[in-house]
């Protein structure tokens, strides 16, 4: 029994300090206790860099006037309908411009069908690929890379300008009589193209009132043969009746072959001629971007009379000016095109519908600054040696055009030196026969003379008349020797006259071989300058694309070390917050540890003090003994 109440109370309060201890050590693990440290801030080094500044976004498109529009479409505007599309599309792609040049002069060995095939093989635009067979075209594109980007960025924001400007010029053709059907093109009134269907995610362009206003009726150019292209060539200064100024920095390259019964002075007199024909058969159909894959859609006139009303209905896509390729509108997916009348670049979404906010370009991951200085210098480097290419090309053509101008002059010298060779010899021909005639006269009267004095001698002397005879046939012997001599004489003057106009002659046509060999090595030395400057051109492209390449490297190196640095800076801050949080554990064990020890520590002390009070308790219920008895257990 008393072993039972002993046992009891210690039970008790080794049950009430287990429950404490239980209840502090979960206390302890709570984790919005105060007592815990927060975790330290990650260090300065390893914070996220700030964003770059936005890139400005590009200004709004604002179409150049009329005037500069006509100088600007006066060199393509009286090609056939399906080329002046193939050109509008392919303007938009100056850089494949200027590598599809430099690969056809690579491949210069390559025609018709072979050709076709190796351009499919291309990563260029189907309008790129059209173009590589109009050698001519190219080059003068090529040529012209500042006009090709001018007349490109043109179209892709205001095609119904470009396109009025087009037929303006057109009209202008047609009534100095200079546009017209002919063997090689079919001039006739314009139409929708059938089987037309607009694209639907066609780009926004620009909406504002019409630089140049659509003339009253549009003119269509087409192959007269439907399987050979003739490319008109003809100077954009002259063709067009008034003399128009050359857009600033195109120079235009006569051609160097032409077709039969054409000729280069025909060129020079302000009309057309042609080069070799371009057979677009089967040989470049069997591709999707063939001759008859092309089009132009010249629009509807109701439609195209724009105001500055801006409430007027917006016209249907089927009556808008546009390229059409293979049915459809011909969408530019150009990079290099970025003046978008909507202020966004060319790579957006193309469905926006009207009045749509742009998309934030600018939220994008920017270049740092050291790299966007080194890409501006690399461009303004760029734009420094396209101004130097075309001051020396403008320079090359000065040059050809002092030359040309020298050889006009040196032949206009020589014809005149001819001439005046002529008259002398005309003139010595004509003192020959009037010394020939005179002396004639002189002997007739000599001869006259001489009758008449004989005549009266035979009068006189009678007599003797037989010495006489003898005398008078002695003279007449003598005239007759002399009127031979007179003839042998007129006819060595003549024989002279026709050596001197032989030599005369020889010495023309030497003068003519002359001036042919001297017109062959000016023209030779015209397409050797010109084929240097190609390769030049195309040395200078192939430089320019590699060190775009070399900065695109760079820049994609740049972001990579920059992530990179970015990662190991993250996994340093997380290596940093993994360590304190295994500090912050430690001293959480620790600190349950040391509390632990505290409990059991009072808990030993607590069953002591009830161990001692129950002792206690004890010996105050134990009766008194007898004195000198031990105690005795209570029963």
């Amino acid at each position: 029994m008393t072993t039972s109440l002993r046992r009891t109370p210690l039970a008790r309060l080794l049950t009430i300090s287990l429950c404490t201890g239980a209840l502090a050590i979960a206390g302890c693990n709570r984790t919005d206790t105060p007592s815990v440290p927060a975790p330290a801030p990650s260090p300065p080094a390893a914070a996220a860099p700030a964003p770059a500044p936005a890139a400005p976004a590009p200004a709004a498109y604002t179409p150049p006037p009329a005037e500069q529009l006509y100088q600007l479409v006066a060199p393509v505007a009286l090609y056939p309908d399906k080329l002046v599309a193939q050109v509008l599309a392919g303007a938009t792609y100056p850089e494949q411009i200027t590598a599809a040049h430099g690969w056809l002069v690579q491949n210069a060995a390559l025609k018709g069908g072979a050709l076709a095939d190796a351009a499919n093989q291309q990563p260029w635009d189907p309008s790129v690929k059209a173009l590589t067979a109009f050698r001519p075209v190219l080059d003068q594109m090529a040529g012209n890379i500042a006009w090709t980007e001018a007349l490109g960025q043109a179209y892709y924001n205001d095609p119904a300008d470009v396109m009025n400007a087009i037929q303006v010029m057109r009209q202008r053709a047609s009534a100095a009589g200079r546009l017209k059907n002919n063997d090689k093109l079919r001039v006739a009134s314009a139409a929708t193209p059938r089987n037309y269907a607009p694209a639907p995610d066609m780009q926004p362009v620009y909406a504002g009132p019409a630089v140049v206003e659509p003339p009253p009726q549009f003119i269509t150019i087409e192959p007269a043969q439907p399987d050979v292209v003739y490319v008109p060539s003809y100077d954009p200064q002259r063709i067009y009746g008034e003399p128009v100024p050359v857009y600033p920095g195109y120079a235009y390259t006569p051609p160097v072959e032409v077709a039969p019964g054409y000729g280069r002075g025909q060129v020079a007199a302000g009309a057309f001629t042609f080069g070799l024909g371009v057979v677009v058969g089967a040989a470049l159909q069997r591709h999707d971007w063939g001759w008859r894959s092309w089009d132009v859609n010249w629009g509807a006139p109701r439609y195209r009379d724009r105001d500055s009303d801006r409430d007027r209905a917006v016209p249907p896509a089927y009556a808008r000016p546009a390229v059409i390729y293979n049915n459809s509108t011909y969408i530019s997916r150009s990079t290099t095109v970025v003046n978008n009348v909507r202020n966004v670049y060319n790579n957006a979404p193309r469905s926006l519908p009207p009045g749509a906010p742009a998309p934030n370009f600018a939220a994008a991951p920017s270049l740092p600054p050291p790299q966007n200085a080194q890409f501006a210098q690399q461009q303004q480097q760029q734009r420094q040696q396209q101004a130097r290419q075309q001051q020396a090309f403008m320079r090359q053509q000065q040059e050809q055009q002092q030359a040309a101008q020298q050889a006009q002059q040196l032949q206009a010298r020589q014809r005149q030196q001819e001439q005046q060779e002529r008259q002398a010899q005309q003139q010595a021909q004509r003192q020959a026969q009037q010394q020939a005639q005179q002396q004639a006269q002189r002997q007739a009267r000599q001869q006259a003379q001489q009758q008449e004095r004989l005549a009266r001698q035979q009068a006189h002397n009678a007599p003797t008349q037989a010495p006489q005879a003898l005398l008078q046939q002695q003279q007449q012997d003598q005239a007759r020797r002399q009127q031979a001599a007179q003839q042998q004489q007129a006819r060595a003057a003549s024989q002279q006259a026709q050596q001197q106009q032989q030599a005369m002659q020889e010495r023309q046509q030497q003068r003519q071989s002359a001036q042919q060999e001297q017109s062959r090595r000016q023209q030779a030395q015209q397409q050797q300058a010109q084929q240097q400057a190609r390769v030049l051109q195309q040395q200078q492209a192939q430089q320019q694309q590699m060190q775009r390449q070399q900065a695109q490297q760079q820049a994609r190196q740049q972001q990579q070390e920059q992530m990179h640095r970015q990662q190991e800076q993250q996994a340093q801050a997380a290596r940093q917050q993994q360590q304190q949080a295994m500090q912050q554990q430690r001293q959480q064990q620790q600190a349950q540890l040391h509390q632990q020890q505290q409990q059991q520590q009072a808990a030993q002390r607590q069953q002591q003090a009830q161990q001692h009070a129950a002792a206690a308790a004890a010996a105050h219920r134990r009766p008194p003994g007898r004195p000198g008895e031990p105690p005795k257990d209570q029963p």
